[in-house]
């Protein structure tokens, strides 16, 4: 079911970019870090942490309106990392002490604020500008590891995130650009790194993992025509 998943979206993505005017499709590559019970960094990782930084895949399409608006639908492949031996900060009470390894697949829903006039046009060839960039997102997470010295693995769950972060983006010619992201999603479930207690609700407001994500995406601009500003 889920290599159907993957390739229902892939197929959406170019039939999207291939029958619109004003779209661009793009892939790029990344890292992915993980923050929660077993990484409570809050400004910096620590060493070890910084080290579980796994790599990213992500593939998206992009339709701008305007200079100052664009939508973004991206896929995003990735994995996360981490454990007990991790944790900077002293803690009250005791921990079970765990390791743990989750493969996430997520789909975004993004817009994005552009905070020039960006236009990816023929006349304007060297364009760019920095962005924020904010949506919503389904993340499909399955997690395997041991806790206190036993194995624990659990089926795929899907779970809901708000993604967000900023970006710059360069049109190095008509058709062809590049552009930075950097950013976070903030899931609604505590368990991206470990297996729910028996009666814990998968869907939690208050203790939400998330992961920290980066990416530098290389677009292909189909065709971009935008009336002259003056």
């Amino acid at each position: 079911m889920k290599k159907n998943c993957y390739l229902l979206l892939l197929l959406t993505l170019f039939s999207l970019s291939a029958s619109a005017q004003r779209w661009s499709y793009g892939a790029g590559l990344g890292g992915s870090l993980y923050h929660g019970t077993w990484a409570n960094w809050h400004t910096l990782p620590n060493n070890k942490e910084f080290a579980m930084t796994r790599p990213a895949l992500n593939l998206q399409v992009r339709y701008q309106n305007s200079p100052t608006f664009a939508y973004r639908l991206q896929a995003v492949f990735t994995d996360l990392k981490g454990g007990t031996g991790n944790r900077v900060s002293p803690v009250t009470v005791a921990l079970p002490v765990t390791n743990f390894a989750t493969s996430i697949f997520g789909l975004d829903a993004l817009v994005e604020y552009n905070f020039l006039n960006y236009q990816n046009s023929v006349r304007r060839v060297n364009n760019w500008t920095p962005y924020f960039y904010a949506g919503i997102s389904t993340v499909f997470a399955k997690v395997s590891g041991n806790q206190d010295g036993v194995g624990f693995k659990t089926n795929t769950k899907m779970n809901y995130a708000l993604p967000f972060g900023v970006g710059v983006k360069y049109q190095l010619s008509p058709s062809w650009g590049i552009q930075f992201d950097l950013g976070a999603r903030k899931t609604f479930t505590d368990a991206l790194d470990r297996p729910l207690s028996e009666g814990e609700a998968s869907f939690n407001l208050t203790k939400g993992d998330q992961f920290l994500n980066s990416s530098l995406t290389v677009t292909y601009t189909i065709q971009s025509v935008f009336c002259p500003t003056y």
